[in-house]
């Protein structure tokens, strides 16, 4: 699946560059979500993650709201992009599921849209590369398409790049907690006019203290 994901999203970055550079001027709802992971990223001492960056405008964003911020993707089509619309940036080759770094080095994790292309059996195991690499008392943000029931948790769709699942976003909360992750906060948006049938969620939580 990892190689997959990663041809798909390397045929379509230039498409993707041009369709998501701006995404996030369309939309107040994630930039409120950013703002409250920054407020709580700013207390710690390592520097952010963007997972699955895509075109690198989140780890813009991000480093205008005051973060030492990375990006990692799978595709080196999508790096390029970053690399490219971002030249003061960092973006560098990853997989969300198996990171290059040092333990407790980030001071925050987020990945918008990424982990609908994990297989959902597989969620537990990146939510623990995740505590490995947090520093303690860091947040983490996940937003995907979520599923409007917890029986349609983990069903597959047909994708514009390739296949991903719809997640339940009480799940996805209770799998962070399960891993260790406290305070867990969910948002739910219904679907946009003229988009997929599912809603747009987010789960804020973090990394205990100790």
């Amino acid at each position: 699946m990892t190689d997959e994901v990663r041809d798909s999203y390397d045929g379509m970055a230039t498409l993707y560059a041009e369709l998501f550079l701006d995404d996030l001027e369309r939309d107040s709802n994630a930039r409120d979500w950013l703002a409250a992971f920054a407020e709580l990223a700013a207390l710690r001492n390592g520097p952010v993650a963007d997972l699955g960056c895509g075109p690198g405008h989140v780890v813009d964003h991000l480093t205008e709201l005051g973060l030492s911020a990375v990006g990692y993707d799978l595709s080196p089509g999508q790096i390029a992009e970053a690399r490219n619309a971002f030249p003061d940036s960092q973006f560098q080759l990853g997989d969300l599921a198996a990171l290059d770094v040092a333990d407790a080095w980030l001071g925050g994790v987020v990945s918008r849209y990424s982990l609908i292309h994990m297989l959902p059996s597989r969620l537990g195991d990146v939510f623990e590369e995740w505590m490995r690499v947090l520093e303690p008392g860091a947040p983490v943000l996940v937003s995907f398409f979520g599923s409007l029931t917890a029986d349609s948790h983990g069903t597959p769709f047909d994708h514009a790049v390739v296949t991903a699942y719809e997640l339940f976003p009480a799940t996805i909360a209770r799998l962070l907690h399960d891993t260790g992750f406290i305070d867990a906060e969910i948002g739910v948006r219904d679907p946009p006019d003229g988009g997929r049938s599912f809603d747009q969620a987010t789960v804020l939580a973090r990394k205990p203290d100790r």
